[in-house]
Formats: structure tokens, C-alpha cells, sequence
């Protein structure tokens, strides 16, 4: 055995009592080095030393009511998906759910408004469509006035 085991036995017997076997390391350690037999007398000493934790007196309700707890938040294995999904702890994935659903109705909603304008559109083309033939008939004229020249100022004032 060496320092570093030694170490290690003392760091262990800080945090824990020694087994049978670790205890055999530590005497034959100590038999070999009377140094650190001061060491570890003291380590011992100071951990005879130290108080004893006291225990609340509502230890046990405590206990069971973190077991009733522990219970609780964790679903039995028989609930149904949509039940489980009704838990606390996906309350981020209820929310995103709800708001999914307020989007879906919206747009689905607003598609319904679209459709019913574009049905209210072509009516009105339609009743457009049924004017009698020849009322477009001077449209060739029309639209050659839009083409004409500027108008001339003496013509113009001629008229007047």
C-alpha cells in the first residue's frame, strides 16, 4: 500500500465506516508508518467527536408524504394517453396544443370568409355577363378615344 491509498482510506473512513478488508489495509499501513498513526488518531478523535444529527420529530410524515407525492405526479401505467396527457408537468405541450387549435379554427375560419368573397365576386361577374350583346358593341370607339392625341386648343376653343 501506499500514501495515495492511505489517502483514499482516510478520505473514505471521513465519509463512511471502513469494511473488514479496508480496516486490514489501514492497521498494516499504520504497523509500517508510526507517522501516521498521529494522523489518523486525530481523524478518529474528531469523528468520535462529532455530534449526532437529531431527527425531526415529523420525520416519518414527512417521508410519506413525499412517497404520496412521488405517487401522484407519476401516472399509473394503466391511464389512458389522454389522461396522462392531462398531467401538471405537460402543461407547456397543453398550452402550445390550444393555441394550435385557436390558429387552426382561425385560419380555417378566415379560408371560409376568402371562399365566400371570391363566391360573391364571380356573381358578380356573372351579372355583368349577362348584359345584352350589344352594349359592348362601341367598344372599339371607346377605346380609340383613350388613344387619341392631345387635345388641340383651337378646335377646342372654337367649340366653346
Amino acid at each position: 500500500m501506499n500514501q495515495s491509498e492511505f489517502d483514499n482510506l482516510l478520505q473514505t473512513a471521513y465519509e463512511r465506516d471502513l469494511t473488514d478488508g479496508e480496516l486490514a489495509k489501514l492497521e498494516r499501513w499504520l504497523a509500517a508508518n508510526p507517522a501516521d498513526q498521529a494522523e489518523w488518531k486525530a481523524l478518529d478523535h474528531l469523528l468520535a467527536t462529532l455530534p449526532d444529527t437529531p431527527v425531526a420529530t415529523n420525520f416519518t410524515a414527512r417521508v410519506l408524504d413525499e412517497v404520496r407525492c412521488a405517487e401522484t405526479t407519476h401516472p399509473a401505467l394503466g391511464q389512458v394517453w389522454w389522461q396522462r396527457l392531462l398531467a401538471p408537468q405537460f402543461r407547456p405541450v397543453q398550452i402550445a396544443a390550444a393555441a394550435t387549435l385557436a390558429m387552426v379554427i382561425g385560419g380555417v375560419g378566415y379560408q371560409s370568409h376568402l371562399n365566400q368573397s371570391r363566391a360573391e365576386m364571380a356573381a358578380a361577374v356573372a351579372s355583368i355577363a349577362e348584359f345584352p350583346p350589344g352594349f359592348l358593341a362601341d367598344f372599339e370607339a371607346i377605346g380609340a378615344v383613350a388613344q387619341a392625341d392631345a387635345i388641340d386648343e383651337e378646335l377646342w376653343a372654337a367649340l366653346k
